[in-house]
């Protein structure tokens, strides 16, 4: 593979040795053969050659030659007027923008040349564009480096508005190198570096129009699978729908100086939101906002709060509104008990109303949920919306090793709903491709008003809980079935 040309000289000032690097630009027309990924190649090929077509201030469009070869004259005229587009583009906005809220790239980089590299070639259908972090190193430690700062285009999507998108994408990612793996020697976790480049297009203008754009298309993909968990990376095509809008959300409520912060901090992934808030001065953390997230997908209305909503136009609850993941609505007949597993950071939503013309004088007007988690890998929040007759109510529920109940009053006389929207936290770093999943469980019942339980006393008052202990429990309510717990040990009896 050949390099672009460059001259060192070594100059002697008194007892200094100075080498000074003089790099010769590439010039229209150098055909160079560069190092490509087969997962995304049309034909898995490793290598390609390509010729430079066009280039700006800031960057260098080369051009696969076995497809420039495939076009027409026209066709060849034409490409050559859109890469000029594109040149103008990247140089005015997206070079410009995206370095005022992400921070610099490597410049000249490991090449000596300020000049980003675009390759454009024929790449699988769903693939937009892509990075090699192999690129940034020189051969000595990877072998199958480009030795560029650069990146990687689909020849499909040329013509296409989204082509910014997916330059405006993968710059982000030239800069998080930068700012996280050379500065720091540190890897971004891939959910949140795939976030940020989500977010650049919206840097530089691109989703300003939502028709088309790729925002729209995210908002679909959200919707599709709301659950999808939000740090583990499969590289699926869901996983770009969670990061994206839980940024957007997250830059709503912050502003975009937190992903200034958030890139120029010395952590990675949770922890770096974490630092971001921190210094900006902010009280919450990323679980505070994550659970605001998860509430808001589901409510997505401004007058119950602003933390219950996204405050881009166009993400309105007409267009971005996450129905349940299950509803039951039989109650107060219906008695449910339902065991699932979920990922890290996966919301479900579970909704629980009376059944259709319920009577409203039933005795059974309380409804009562337990909740279960896994012990093991647990570390469940249980956040839950009450919507009824009176103002709708949000709140966390209180657990216990895992376990928790709430009790709603009036739940059928008053027409309420109740939603629960669980999601477990217990791995906070270090995400992979493919996680484990935590098992849950939850009850849910209608009570009668005097089957609702009251303690009076407890004796005795405290004691071991390995058994053999007799305790003798006053209050009210207790009927056959009741069942009592110290901790997590039922008692026998």
């Amino acid at each position: 593979m050949r390099k672009k040309g460059l001259l060192t000289i070594v100059v002697i000032l008194g007892s200094f040795f100075v080498a000074v690097n003089f790099a010769y630009a590439d010039s229209i027309g150098q055909e160079e053969t560069f190092y490509v990924d087969s997962g995304y190649d049309v034909t898995a090929r490793t290598e390609i050659t390509a010729t430079l077509r066009a280039l700006g201030n800031h960057v260098y469009f080369y051009i696969e030659n076995d497809y420039w070869n495939k076009l027409s004259n026209t066709q060849k005229k034409s490409f050559r007027n859109r890469l000029s587009e594109l040149s103008s583009e990247f140089d005015s906005v997206i070079y410009p923008k995206e370095r005022a809220v992400f921070g610099s790239e490597w410049t000249p980089g490991i090449d000596n040349d300020s000049r980003i590299t675009i390759l454009i070639s024929e790449l699988v259908d769903d693939a937009g564009g892509y990075i090699r972090t192999y690129d940034e190193y020189p051969k000595s430690q990877v072998g199958i480096t480009n030795e560029r700062e650069m990146f990687y285009i689909n020849a499909l999507f040329l013509y296409e508005e989204r082509v910014k998108s997916f330059m405006a994408h993968e710059f982000q990612h030239l800069i998080t190198f930068y700012q996280k793996t050379i500065l720091h020697g540190i890897d971004e976790e891939v959910w949140l570096n795939e976030a940020r480049s989500e977010y650049a297009p919206t840097v530089c203008g691109y989703d300003d129009v939502y028709q088309g754009s790729n925002l729209a298309d995210r908002v679909d993909l959200f919707l599709e699978n709301p659950s999808d968990s939000l740090t583990e990376w499969g590289s699926k095509l869901t996983d770009y729908g969670s990061v994206s809008m839980f940024l957007r959300y997250l830059v709503n409520h912050y502003g975009q100086q937190l992903l200034t912060s958030m890139m120029m901090n010395n952590e990675i992934g949770i922890s770096s939101i974490d630092k971001a808030l921190s210094d900006l001065g902010h009280t919450k953390d990323f679980e505070d906002v994550y659970t605001s997230w998860v509430l808001a997908n589901y409510l997505n209305d401004c007058n119950i709060g602003n933390e219950f909503c996204y405050f881009d136009d166009h993400l309105n609850s007409k267009r971005l509104k996450v129905g349940p993941t299950a509803s039951y609505s039989g109650f107060p007949n219906l008695s449910i008990t339902r065991s699932s597993a979920i990922k890290d950071w996966a919301p479900v939503w579970y909704r629980f109303r009376a059944a259709p013309n319920a009577p409203t004088d039933t005795d059974k007007d309380s409804l009562k949920l337990e909740f279960d988690g896994q012990q093991e890998r647990g570390d469940f929040i249980v956040p839950f919306i009450i919507i009824g007759e009176t103002p709708t109510e949000m709140g966390i529920m209180a657990l216990s090793q895992q376990q928790g109940e709430i009790i709603i009053d009036n739940f059928i006389s008053e027409n309420k709903m109740l939603v629960i929207a669980p999601f477990n936290t217990y791995k906070k770093s270090n995400f992979h491709g493919h996680e484990p999943s935590t098992a849950f469980s939850f009850i849910a019942y209608s009570l009668e008003n005097e089957d609702q339980l009251s303690l009076n006393s407890l004796s005795p008052a405290s004691g071991s809980i390995a058994g053999g202990t007799k305790v003798t429990i006053s209050g009210n309510g207790f009927v056959d079935g009741t069942r009592v717990k110290f901790g997590s040990t039922e008692a026998s009896s």
